[in-house]
Formats: C-alpha cells, structure tokens, sequence
C-alpha cells in the first residue's frame, strides 16, 4: 500500500517543480493547488478512520508519506500534510467529543477543513506554561481572550486548536489548562493578521487575537483543566513530523548540492573533487541516515503503544540541525549562485533554519532530554 501511495504522489505532484515553490514564497501566495493535488491523493486524511473515509494510516507508514513528500517539494509542502493530518484528523479523532467528530471529521474526510494549532503567545514560547490567554465561565459560557503568535494559517483554518487557562494554577504548574477545538470562521471575536516573515512564507504565520469569545463544553478537546495532557501526544507527533520534514527537505538539499558539485568545473575539474566541498556533504549524508533511524523507532513504538519520548524528541533535534547544515552548505557549494531567488536553494535554507527555534527550541529539547533521560534537575 505505501509503495502504491508514494507512486501517487510522484505522478500526482510532479508539475509542482522549483519555480512553483520559489513563486509562491516569493509572492507569499498560499499554494492551493498542491493542497487541492494532495487532497485527491488522500494525503490529509491519513489518520482519519476508515469509517469515516480515511486510510487510518499507522505513524510508521505515515512519517514516510511525509518525508518522501518533503524530498520532492521541500518544508512547506510537508508542513501542509502535518497541518491537516496531526492537528486535524488525529487531534479529533482520538481526543474528540462526539459533537466534535460529527462536526468536523465529515469536513475533513471532504477535504473543507484547513487545520492549525495556536499555542505560542508574545510572552510565552518555550515557556508553553506561562500563557495568559484565559477561558473564564461567565453565563453559562467559557469566554475566552488573549493573543497567540506565529500561528500557520490561522488567517484561512477551519478548524483550530487553542490552549488556554481555565483555572488560576501557578504557572508552573500544568494544572488548569485547557484545549479547544473551534472553527474560527464562527466567531467574529476572533481575528487574525499575518506577518512579514522569512520561514513558510506561503503558508503564513499570523498574530490571531481573541476578544471575549462566547465557547461551549463541546468545544473542550478533552478534559478541561487537563490540556497539557491532551496536548502531548499531538506536539510528540508534531515533533515526528518536523523531524520527517526536516530530513526529506534535507535528502532534497543534499542531492541538490551534490549535483551541483558533479557538474560544476572549476580549475579544470570538477567542484566536488574538493574535500571542503565533498567531506560536508558525506557528513550530510550520515547524518540523514542517523536521524531517520531515530525517527522510524520513535514511530515504531508509537505504533506499538510504546513511549517514544526519546526518540520523537531526538528525531527532531537531529533532523532539523542536520539540515539545515546541509542547506547551509549547500548555499556554499552554489557560492554565487545561491543568493539567486530563482535558484531555490535560499528557499530551503531559510525554511529549514525554522526548525531549530520552532515548534521547539533546540535548547528545550535538549533540556527535556536531560531531566527525563539522564534524571538530571530542571534547568528551569
């Protein structure tokens, strides 16, 4: 079945080329074609159950999908499949209501639903526990407010989810947060507006603003006051597929600079006869390798109902520096060239560069790997 999906998937999306992705950043324009290409393919409902029209994929199958996805069309088109399959299908899916699988599961098996996750805020990054955007019962009413940042395409979703307070815990403290699932087009309250930035740039990250938004009990995703639970095995996902993202766009940067190397002269030979040209790209090579063997244990053990902590986390880490150092010297192998917009390689380098601040910082990984692996004490 795999083999037969990625089949598809190369007929399906070869017509997206290099200019395709450089003219949809550089305009910042949404590529809804290749969505609408996907969509047919069944690529965002991987995890939707077979019940209600989905391939009930496993994580095993589906990091692959990712990465093979990413190996041909970089960052963003691998981001898109994450958006729809983890924060849609999956989140409703396995920690729904039966108000939310009826109202959105439909939507998302016919493809009308664009998902995101708002959880980041101006003053509250890394430190997920310190947000202040708050859910207050007022009437019968959760009425939530606040302000969340560097949302993906919260300026067009359909679904979102948003982590909020609900009880006035200590921030330290993982009590009293809640997840909700909502549709932002039903709420006038909510807004949103895009930054100018240089990751991602046609999908669009935005500020998205809450201004006493009237919730029900069947907008909880899960249990109220018990979010940050919900919220785990969502981000532990997440970081699988940042981790899947980061390598296929790095297996697509590498053969890339490789090419290149083979086929630029200089001096009278060829560019990649050069150890400082050759040594970083082997180096790129065995990196790749060791970072898809962590993310294909970490999804063998999802599957098997194992904690993967470890390895989801590791996955990610490795993933995303070594591509990004494969982007950066990629930029190098190109010299001059690599600075043309046209070229594409830029693209890749900046989009890459994404991965080691965000969804998680690289420093937290590293800090969560320390207290939970080596039993070392909190270094904040």
């Amino acid at each position: 079945m795999l083999d037969t999906i990625i089949s598809y998937i190369n007929q399906g999306t070869e017509k997206f080329d290099n200019r395709y992705w450089v003219e949809k950043d550089r305009k910042a324009e949404f590529p809804s074609e290749f969505l609408k290409s996907i969509q047919e393919l069944g690529l965002t409902t991987l995890f939707l159950p077979e019940e209600y029209g989905g391939s009930g994929l496993s994580v095993s199958d589906y990091v692959r999908i990712v990465k093979h996805v990413s190996s041909i069309h970089g960052v963003a088109a691998g981001d898109l499949v994450m958006a729809h399959n983890v924060f849609g299908a999956y989140s409703i899916a396995s920690l729904g209501n039966e108000h939310q699988k009826e109202k959105f599961l439909p939507r998302v098996a016919k493809n009308e639903v664009i998902s995101s996750i708002a959880i980041t805020e101006p003053n509250a990054g890394t430190d997920t526990l310190n947000i202040s955007t708050h859910a207050e019962r007022a009437n019968g009413k959760l009425v939530l407010s606040g302000r969340k940042i560097w949302i993906t395409m919260a300026h067009m979703s359909d679904l979102m989810l948003v982590l909020a307070r609900t009880s006035k815990e200590s921030t330290k403290s993982t009590k009293g947060l809640t997840l909700f699932a909502i549709d932002p087009k039903e709420h006038k309250n909510i807004t949103s507006s895009r930054i100018d930035d240089i990751a991602l740039r046609s999908l669009g990250s935005c500020e998205v603003f809450f201004d006493n938004v009237e919730l029900s009990e069947d907008d909880i995703l899960g249990e109220e006051g018990k979010g940050w639970r919900a919220l785990t095995g969502i981000l532990n996902l997440e970081r699988l597929s940042t981790a899947s993202i980061s390598m296929g766009t790095g297996e697509l940067v590498l053969n890339l600079a490789t090419q290149y190397a083979k086929d630029r002269k200089l001096f009278g030979r060829q560019l990649g006869s050069n150890q400082s040209i050759q040594f970083p790209l082997a180096h790129g090579r065995i990196m790749l390798e060791a970072s898809w063997r962590l993310i294909d244990e970490a999804a063998r053990k999802r599957d098997s109902g194992e904690d993967g902590m470890f390895e989801a986390n590791a996955a990610a880490y490795l993933s995303a520096k070594s591509a990004y150092e494969i982007a950066d010297h990629a930029m190098q192998v190109f010299g001059g060239m690599s600075f043309s917009i046209d070229m594409g390689v830029e693209l890749h380098w900046r989009n890459l560069r994404l991965f080691r601040v965000g969804p998680v910082s690289e420093q937290m990984t590293l800090s969560l790997i320390a207290r939970h692996s080596l039993g070392l004490p909190p270094s904040f």
